[in-house]
């Protein structure tokens, strides 16, 4: 299985990536981890990411294509979340898969309408004792988080509908790329994860099977 994961934030691909990685046995891959670890570990790769982030510039497709490269050779079977975000990128991305001899099998978009994502997003609230987020509708703190508990810069609904633009505008139109070699898969985003987790299961294992 080599799969991305697309959809806007808020439509779960962190939480699918990582329970199909526990179903199949396949590799979470998040750019955002992998950037992060990078960083962390004074790489070459990570002081460059570095300097693009202290000059508060966009780091270049290509280098967050070169650290991704060895994780999607190494795993037998990976999900990847979080990247490509745009058509630049899901070239650099193909260029990438040839250049280590793999092929996809799916790319899998969760799909939710804007304002159940904003729902989902908005109702996050973190503890200031705990640092722990909770929902104020699907996950309420227990009794033993004193709080108190706020809201987010980056939850607020104004910054969640400009997030979902950016989505709308840039990534979305990547369905239409993959769609075009027959890659593509939808999956409603609105159903309670396990359904959603076996919606793409299902879906995945036709792909593999055609």
């Amino acid at each position: 299985m080599k799969v991305i994961l697309l959809g806007p934030q808020g439509a779960g691909k962190g939480t699918q990536a990582q329970r199909l990685a526990n179903e199949v046995g396949a590799t979470h891959i998040s750019t955002g981890d992998i950037v992060r670890a990078e960083i962390k570990s004074g790489s070459e790769l990570g002081k460059k990411v570095q300097d693009y982030n202290d000059r508060g510039e966009l780091v270049p497709d290509e280098i967050i294509v070169e650290m991704a490269k060895p994780y999607l050779d190494d795993a037998d079977s990976w999900l990847l979340d979080g990247f490509p975000r745009n058509e630049a990128q899901a070239k650099a991305l193909d260029q990438a898969l040839q250049d280590i001899g793999e092929d996809l099998d799916a790319v899998v978009a969760l799909e939710a309408p804007d304002d159940a994502l904003v729902e989902r997003l908005s109702g996050r609230r973190q503890s200031q004792a705990t640092g722990k987020i909770y929902h104020v509708h699907y996950d309420p703190p227990p009794e033993d988080d004193p709080g108190p508990f706020v809201q987010r810069d980056d939850d607020a609904e104004e910054a969640i509908r400009r997030r979902l633009e950016i989505y709308h505008d840039q990534t979305e139109p990547l369905k239409d790329y993959y769609a075009d070699r027959d890659l593509l898969i939808t999956v409603d985003a609105e159903q309670e994860i396990p359904k959603v987790t076996q919606d793409i299961l299902g879906a995945v294992g036709r792909e593999e099977d055609a």
